[in-house]
């Protein structure tokens, strides 16, 4: 009761309770689980656990600060994002308001750190199997963070969050990178009309030019994990192809950071009325 905040890292399923019991006693939550991220409880349901404590569901404010800023700032729950729906929705976001991303044309093509599969002991985390290896799993559209994504998708193209079925479906694969830490993803997306490299760079540094912890590059500089270690920032080079009319977006982020613990305490600024970026500027990696 003496907390003005409580941060969450337990697994779903446990989190809506504690969540639950938390709010009751008075103070406010950010849940780093799943639990309260999906705002239709037969969603959540199909891809997690029963859920206890739907009515805390349509109160929840997701949680990531380019999307939900505002809305943050004054809850009392926030449901922080998964890491892979980070990168994807950041890497989306200015084109999609555009409005001329073609519907269920979209395929993210995702690689991670094996810290993003959390702490739970499997065989393939293992640094002798992981190291010198590189692979795909979840295969057939079976990770947990699709819906996450498509959500946010029809969150930021105006749909109604609470028909699913009125939502785009998109690819999403994510595979195991041979590294600990950082996460890449390559968006895909057919366009209505064609753009040149410059006009999508243009685009997208205009969009987040307010956004401390976006951080745009032209075509002509590719992106890196390593740019992003130990810090809070997302960075991308959006680009066109315009032989297939398809927008291409490499989207990086630390998942340990920007994909978790750094967004977190990001939420946490904005929900004390604290400089959003107290305690997260880290000195630039890039060139």
């Amino acid at each position: 009761r003496r907390c003005d905040l409580v941060f969450l890292a337990v697994p779903h399923g446990k989190a809506m309770e504690m969540a639950g019991e938390l709010l009751e006693a008075g103070t406010r939550v950010i849940d780093l689980s799943a639990d309260f991220r999906l705002r239709d409880v037969n969603v959540y349901e199909d891809w997690y656990v029963p859920h206890t404590r739907r009515e805390l569901l349509l109160e929840s404010v997701y949680g990531l600060p380019e999307l939900y800023a505002a809305e943050t700032a004054k809850a009392r729950l926030v449901a922080n994002p998964g890491c892979y729906p980070t990168a994807s929705t950041l890497g989306l976001q200015p084109m999609l308001k555009t409005g001329h991303i073609v519907e269920n044309t979209i395929v993210i093509d995702a690689k991670s750190g094996y810290t993003g599969a959390g702490r739970r002991p499997a065989l393939n985390k293992l640094l002798t199997e992981a190291e010198n290896n590189f692979c795909a799993y979840a295969l057939g559209g079976g990770h947990r963070h699709t819906p996450e994504i498509e959500q946010n998708i029809a969150y930021i193209t105006g749909k109604d969050l609470m028909k699913p079925e009125t939502w785009q479906y998109i690819n999403f694969q994510p595979h195991l990178l041979p590294q600990v830490r950082g996460i890449e993803v390559t968006i895909y997306a057919t366009c209505d009309r064609d753009f040149t490299n410059e006009e999508v760079y243009e685009l997208y540094k205009d969009f987040y030019k307010n956004e401390p912890f976006v951080k745009v590059f032209p075509a002509s500089l590719p992106v890196q994990t390593k740019w992003v270690y130990g810090t809070n920032f997302c960075e991308m080079p959006p680009t066109f192809d315009a032989r297939t009319h398809r927008l291409i977006v490499s989207s990086v982020i630390d998942n340990i950071g920007k994909g978790a613990a750094g967004q977190a305490i990001q939420n946490m600024n904005l929900i004390m009325g604290l400089p959003e970026t107290t305690g997260l500027m880290m000195p630039p990696m890039y060139p």
